[in-house]
């Protein structure tokens, strides 16, 4: 697995030794500072972090500080990130269990050293529940996108998790292709819409589906769109999706989708 991890001053210490860990355990880390004990600010390390697990580039990440609050915090304000602040094994093992943390926080000055380690154990090797927890992470995810996003040239990552049941299932006991194609046209739709709230738009074209592993009854999916690109009256949305167990890419591509008037002609996008 590929895990990120970035720390303040405060947590420079513990940090060291997770990253040690988590070497021993086969894990591939990808440290975003800081390196050294001396005073820093917080968000300018433990953001970065938690980019690259909203982004895909890490599967999960992990941040600490003195108390972790005010990483946690931070971490949070990055979409599509769930940082719990874990100070026990059950924290750690809920994190994971129900709310299925991509991120956890961990606060030096809280707790022990070898406690730390443990957290990081048992967070990595407990899997989500799935269940009821899943109408509650895409509640989540809805408070998540309802808010607007005005940061300019900077497109926010939309998300849903979607549990695996013998209606999708093929003839083999694998998805049909054609819920895929489905489930990455709505959510091409919902990233476009919510990206250019005043705009209304049609699918022009789905791209070539890359497809990397299968998935099966039982198995929690996500889906994730994101606004790549923009023109004149037409937008490029890059959809991916994981397996929320493995981790693995299930299927990747890009769909255009162009904005239409209301009398339903091309139109620019209203910025």
């Amino acid at each position: 697995m590929k895990i990120a991890i970035g720390s303040d001053h405060a947590g420079f210490e513990y940090k060291g030794k997770i990253i040690e860990l988590l070497t021993t355990l086969g894990h591939e880390v990808r440290d975003f500072g800081t390196h050294s004990a001396d005073p820093v600010d917080y968000p300018l390390y433990i953001a970065p972090t938690a980019q690259a697990v909203a982004s895909g580039e890490c599967e999960r990440g992990i941040v600490l500080g003195g108390s972790g609050n005010g990483e946690q915090i931070t971490a949070n304000k990055v979409r599509g990130i769930r940082c719990a602040l874990c100070f026990s094994l059950d924290t750690a093992r809920w994190a994971k269990l129900h709310n299925d943390a991509n991120c956890i926080a961990i606060g030096q000055r809280t707790i022990p050293g070898e406690l730390a380690l443990e957290i990081v154990k048992t967070w990595l090797n407990t899997e989500f529940e799935g269940g009821r927890h899943v109408a509650r992470l895409n509640g989540i995810a809805a408070v998540e996108n309802s808010q607007t996003h005005s940061q300019a040239g900077a497109f926010p990552v939309y998300e849903r998790t979607t549990l695996i049941r013998p209606e999708y299932l093929n003839p083999r006991g694998s998805l049909y292709g054609g819920y895929m194609l489905e489930w990455a046209d709505d959510l091409a739709s919902t990233a476009a819409t919510l990206t250019f709230p005043k705009a209304s738009f049609v699918t022009r074209r789905v791209e070539a589906f890359d497809f990397k592993s299968p998935v099966h009854n039982g198995d929690i999916v996500r889906i994730y769109g994101r606004v790549a690109h923009i023109g004149t009256t037409s937008c490029t949305v890059d959809v991916w999706c994981h397996d929320a167990r493995t981790h693995a890419t299930v299927f990747s591509t890009s769909v255009i989708m162009v904005h239409v008037s209301s009398e339903g002609v091309k139109a620019p996008l209203p910025h």
